[in-house]
């Protein structure tokens, strides 16, 4: 079985794949090991995308705008 999210790094507009996790609290702890910066988590599932930024504290918030990432 697949695993439902799908976490990239988004740089220069770009996402770039980090790999999959089973849940939520695992794609954000992903998120907080890989650093400061955008990120995308897709739900492979429901086609949803969620948009985060970490800070250099590894603290996780909310949507960035969406101009981040290139559809």
């Amino acid at each position: 079985m697949v695993a439902p999210l799908d976490v990239f790094a988004v740089k220069n507009g770009e996402p770039n794949w980090l790999g999959c996790a089973e849940s939520l609290p695992q794609a954000m702890e992903l998120l907080r090991n890989t650093g400061s910066g955008s990120y995308l988590v897709f739900s492979q599932q429901t086609g949803h995308k969620n948009f985060y930024e970490v800070s250099t504290e590894g603290v996780v918030s909310g949507e960035p705008p969406r101009d981040k990432v290139r559809e």
